[in-house]
């Protein structure tokens, strides 16, 4: 037991990751926008010809409209957007309260976009830091040409989610989030 601890100890510092990278990742502080709300409440209906953006697939599956989303706990954080190269003061619900919503937290999730791109993200990373599927930009809805108009969005921690591998879990165009 002994020298396979000294091996991964060997490993993370041929790696450039020191000691730091056996240990579990510490909490980040969810930084909450407006009062505190809950994610298990009743939402507000539809407003009249919203079209709906997101499935959240838990035992069973719930659709959720822009009004909808934004009456869920919403984070707001400056993060750069990695295909894009910018940066943004992006808002939305962290994933760890969609998934309390859906009933699956502390499982894995799986993130589908529009066009079939599945990305996933584990408990250990979405329970732990305010990842978000983000709805606004800049104060602004999330337009096509930005990723949007949902979006995941990973803290600004370049230690903790460096672009590789996490670059490819920025998904654009969010679909539905549910377990894996």
């Amino acid at each position: 037991m002994r020298s396979a601890s000294l091996r991964l100890l060997m490993c993370a510092a041929l790696l450039g990751l020191g000691a730091q990278a056996l240990r579990a990742p510490a909490a980040l502080p969810f930084p909450y926008v407006g009062p505190a709300r809950s994610a298990l409440g009743p939402l507000p209906p539809p407003r009249s010809g919203e079209r709906p953006l997101l499935n959240l697939r838990g035992k069973t599956t719930e659709t959720l409209t822009l009004s909808q989303l934004r009456a869920l706990p919403a984070t707001r954080y400056n993060s750069t957007q990695p295909q894009l190269g910018q940066s943004f003061t992006y808002q939305g619900v962290p994933l760890r309260d969609l998934a309390r919503r859906g009933g699956f937290a502390g499982r894995d999730l799986r993130v589908t976009a529009e066009d079939g791109f599945v990305a996933t993200i584990t408990a250990s990373d979405y329970m732990t830091a305010p990842i978000m599927v983000a709805y606004e930009a800049g104060g602004k809805p999330i337009p096509t040409l930005k990723k949007g108009p949902l979006l995941i969005v990973f803290p600004p921690d370049p230690v903790r989610f460096p672009r590789r591998p996490y670059g490819s879990q920025w998904v654009w165009f969010v679909r539905s989030v549910g377990p894996r």
